[in-house]
């Protein structure tokens, strides 16, 4: 290399590396999603995993390596929470209902009616299989629905979803309930139940059994009241939520059609049943 060559290599200008040009997503938060309301969206079960969960099939599309028996399950996000360790959520709403099912097979994948009239089970003989079934054929399932917000460990908001809880988790259902209504904090005029959206509950689950099977069940622990001082976006979401419920045809937007997938087992032997 000639020196002038060498000079003009060592006065030539470096090129700058580019860089990373910053984003807020924050002050970008909800662009795309102007258009999708409420109607476009939809609530999803929290379930434990049974053995006939398709999470727990390795040919099934929604099989997951990490997930057990046992374990809860988040249906549209796919979020798996361990049935040791549990997930926070604070009960918002309550209702109970009688979910009309065809069987396996002729399931539309969502109950064929939701009755909220209890005197629909008189209209129901036991059957053979210990279900409780209607003129029709179809059988009728008396289901505790809990509607919940789960919260992470910091106790942010995070999913919204409904618990169903039905045949022998039925007990659990009331349980809950029974919990619910006996908290009692101190105010400025002596002592009140405060709203269920302000209550938070650890949701585990834990091995049960009878002479005849095993199952997975709900164990629900009291975890805390939301302070608003500390609390104050969780607690205005979980009151959204409950408002929300309140007003709108919830049931339209929940995703039962696994519901009605693993939902195979006789009510004889409902155990073994999801929820």
């Amino acid at each position: 290399m000639s020196e002038a060559q060498k000079a003009t290599k060592e006065v030539a200008p470096k090129k700058e590396a580019k860089v990373p040009v910053k984003m807020d997503l924050e002050a970008l938060s909800g662009q795309g999603t102007e258009n999708i309301t409420a109607r476009d969206t939809r609530l999803p079960l929290l379930k434990i995993l049974y053995s006939n969960s398709p999470v727990l099939d390795e040919d099934d599309g929604k099989y997951n390596d990490k997930a057990k028996q046992g374990d809860i399950y988040n249906e549209i996000t796919g979020t798996l929470y361990k049935a040791k360790e549990g997930v926070l959520a604070v009960p918002c709403h309550y209702n109970n209902t009688f979910n009309e099912w065809q069987d396996r097979g002729e399931s539309l994948g969502r109950p064929v009616a939701i009755h909220t009239d209890p005197t629909i089970m008189t209209k129901t003989t036991r059957g053979d299989d210990g279900k409780d079934r209607l003129p029709n054929g179809n059988y009728v399932e008396d289901t505790g629905n809990h509607f919940v917000q789960l919260l992470n460990e910091n106790y942010e908001p995070m999913e919204m979803a409904l618990i169903p809880m039905k045949s022998t988790q039925k007990k659990k259902s009331k349980l809950w309930n029974s919990m619910i209504i006996s908290r009692k904090i101190k105010g400025k005029s002596g002592m009140f139940v405060p709203p269920s959206w302000s209550q938070v509950y650890r949701l585990k689950a834990t091995k049960e059994s009878n002479s005849q099977n095993s199952w997975y069940g709900w164990l629900i622990e009291f975890d805390s009241i939301l302070d608003p001082a500390k609390n104050l976006d969780g607690l205005q979401t979980s009151k959204s939520f409950y408002e929300s419920c309140k007003k709108q045809d919830i049931f339209s937007k929940v995703a039962f059609e696994e519901e009605g997938k693993t939902n195979t087992k006789k009510v004889g032997d409902n155990e073994a049943t999801p929820f």
